[in-house]
């Protein structure tokens, strides 16, 4: 039975993606010239890797790169209707494979680009202002919880990858390789609402550790609780609504949660 177009063109994508050679059973002489389409979405796809992660090509140089590509897209083959998202395991991967993972610095630099791109292109989302605080009663502070903006995200690193990925990006040459940091340092990447430009910057440790149990779901007790443990228990409140204030203003904060917001109205409708 001759198959449909659906099926036929299932067949042709496993084709690319696989390998799978069921395609060639219904094509003339079994497809002599199928291979130009095997390296044509393979060449594509680099590409992309390429596009996505030029600082980490750079630290590489083209050949191992170009290894690496390709065991990766053997490992991770495109699963999205969007090629966008091809390497969104890259990193992961980097630092779990026995070639790459002893250079660490690989998989920070990954990670770190990859970062960006989310930043860059991820959808635009409303952002909470120091006024849409002003109308909540002091009795509802401490259940509330936040969310965060899709631009906005974390992430460790082990090395100073910064300054290497901005001399790429300005086609610059790198004045060094990044540096391995004494200890691994949190740094949280966004995209400005003002100005729509991508911005990142290393976090302290007290004020990680304040983000983090936000970015958990938990409310504003939790946050000056964490930071009450730094040994500052006096201060705690205080701090915990100078860096609110601060993560607001940078856009780093979406809105309240509807939980909390709806334990807000209960009370004041009692």
């Amino acid at each position: 039975m001759t198959p449909s177009l659906s099926q036929t063109q299932g067949l042709f994508q496993d084709r690319l993606i696989s390998g799978t050679p069921d395609i060639k059973d219904l094509l003339v002489d079994g497809g002599p010239f199928l291979s130009v389409y095997d390296r044509a979405y393979k060449a594509r796809l680099f590409e992309v890797m390429a596009e996505d992660f030029p600082a980490t090509h750079t630290l590489l140089g083209d050949k191992a790169f170009a290894e690496a590509v390709d065991a990766y897209l053997d490992t991770h083959p495109s699963q999205a209707k969007s090629i966008r998202w091809i390497g969104r395991h890259f990193s992961q991967w980097l630092s779990s494979e026995e070639r790459w993972r002893k250079h660490g610095v690989l998989a920070d630099m990954a990670a770190f680009e990859w970062a960006l791109g989310l930043a860059f292109d991820a959808p635009d989302d409303e952002v909470l202002s120091i006024g849409d605080l002003a109308a909540i009663p002091p009795d509802a502070w401490p259940h509330l919880t936040f969310t965060f903006p899709t631009s906005f995200s974390t992430l460790s690193l082990n090395f100073d990858v910064a300054p290497f990925q901005q001399a790429v990006a300005s086609e610059r040459d790198p004045e060094a390789a990044p540096e391995q940091l004494v200890t691994a340092s949190t740094w949280a990447v966004w995209r400005n609402p003002q100005d729509l430009i991508v911005n990142y910057r290393p976090l302290s440790e007290e004020e990680t550790l304040g983000l983090v149990s936000l970015m958990k779901g938990e409310p504003f007790a939790a946050l000056c609780e964490a930071l009450a443990e730094t040994g500052d228990a006096e201060n705690a409140a205080l701090k915990a609504a100078g860096y609110l204030r601060n993560w607001i203003e940078a856009g780093w904060i979406s809105g309240i949660d509807d939980v909390a917001m709806s334990w807000q109205e209960q009370q004041s409708q009692a």
